[in-house]
């Protein structure tokens, strides 16, 4: 598990209350108001475990990291977030292969040499602006566009292109299909077939998220359970050196060159899911939202080293991690001769939706530039966050306006 202190950080000021230290658990999710660092700290965790990926498999040295302010200039600078960095920054990372500090305007990376097996992660951030990618026609051409939503389109083109057969999307007994030949993207339901450009905004958002988390995810774990294991820096290193030392004899078989790379390949291949996405609610209606959620935590569950990222406006997302984990809560205590209650757990949420509440974690971004800790009460999120809180306002103006009325 991963952990992350921000302090002085675009619109975060003192960061998080407490602990100091934002576990990133197999389910994270940052609620909040607008301008208040969800998506900053989303955007950050994405690169630095983008450069903790990167570091191991040896495609980066500490340099290209620390040296001329490049973790800022040029790695940060991808999301969009360099001129977030205050002279009084701090950022801490604590990983399973590296630390990172950033503090006084400079950058320390520490490499853990005795560390963990660390699982080579896939890492996937969904922008917000991904509906973009289904109303437009060939978006690749276009400039200026932002860089994460460049790297999302070549993901979603490349799992449109992966399509044999239509597919089952989590809304309204709609399928979406591919046409590889002329490369068109339809949406087709029970009495009507659109193309994805002519869809409604709802559908333009969530198929490309939906599409890509479950490819990358599929992919990963049809391939990573057998022959790929996870690795220390020292095995990799000991690896390539035998590889390389035998590759360097000569005189070998064009059989033998394939298996050793062929081995040092598996050493490279990603073996979990990093799924990083912006307003996963986007556009959806509040029962499009619970199907949705359930699909995400379905492919997150697919592998123990998954980890699914969410920011969110909704107050409906929480509500349904609620049940999610409550059904998990339940299920544990189902007799193994009873299948009754998992069938009516099934109606409500998926069995391949349920995740223990050990394995969430929330956050609140407040206006002040705080962040909290949802608390929670017997593993269950409370009720008593942000979102909830402003529904229940709502309830008090409506009250306050029928006082007016009567007071007529």
């Amino acid at each position: 598990m991963s952990k992350l202190r921000v302090v002085n950080f675009g619109p975060i000021n003192e960061g998080l209350i407490g602990d100091a230290f934002i576990e990133i658990k197999k389910v994270t999710t940052f609620i909040g108001n607008q301008a208040t660092g969800k998506s900053s700290v989303a955007k950050l965790y994405s690169t630095i475990a983008w450069i903790e990926k990167s570091l191991f498999r040896q495609q980066l040295k500490i340099n290209d990291v620390v040296k001329y302010n490049r973790f800022i200039n040029r790695h940060c600078d991808y999301q969009g977030i360099k001129n977030y960095f205050k002279k009084n920054t701090i950022i801490e990372y604590l990983g399973s292969f590296i630390d990172l500090v950033h503090e006084n305007g400079k950058t320390h990376i520490y490499e853990k040499q005795n560390s963990e097996a660390f699982l080579l992660p896939k890492i996937m951030y969904v922008p917000a602006e991904r509906n973009f990618l289904s109303l437009v026609d060939s978006p690749d051409k276009l400039k200026y566009l932002p860089s994460p939503l460049y790297t999302f389109l070549d993901e979603f083109e490349r799992s449109k292109s992966e399509i044999s057969k239509p597919i089952q999307l989590p809304l309204n007994n709609i399928s979406f299909e591919f046409q590889r030949q002329n490369k068109i993207s339809y949406i087709r339901g029970e009495d009507f077939r659109l193309r994805l450009s002519e869809a409604s905004s709802g559908i333009q958002s969530m198929l490309p998220l939906f599409l890509v988390s479950k490819n990358i995810a599929e992919s990963i774990n049809s391939k990573s359970e057998s022959n790929i294991k996870s690795l220390t820096l020292k095995e990799l290193k000991k690896i390539r050196k035998e590889v390389d030392a035998i590759l360097k004899m000569g005189d070998i078989s064009d059989e033998i060159k394939s298996v050793l790379l062929e081995r040092l390949s598996n050493t490279y291949k990603n073996r979990c899911f990093i799924n990083i996405v912006e307003e996963i609610e986007q556009n959806l209606f509040p029962e499009s939202q619970r199907k949705l959620v359930n699909e995400l935590l379905k492919v997150n569950n697919l592998n123990n080293g998954n980890r699914l990222i969410l920011t969110t406006h909704s107050p409906y997302i929480i509500n349904y991690l609620t049940l999610a984990i409550k059904g998990f809560q339940i299920s544990k205590n189902i007799p193994s001769n009873n299948n009754s209650p998992k069938s009516r757990i099934e109606k409500i949420v998926p069995i391949e939706s349920l995740i223990s509440g050990e394995d969430v974690s929330i956050y609140e971004f407040q206006e002040d530039g705080i962040i909290r800790k949802l608390k929670n009460y017997e593993g269950i999120p409370s009720d008593e966050n942000f979102l909830n809180k402003y529904l229940y306002e709502t309830n008090i103006l409506f009250d306050d306006l029928l006082e007016v009325e009567q007071s007529l």
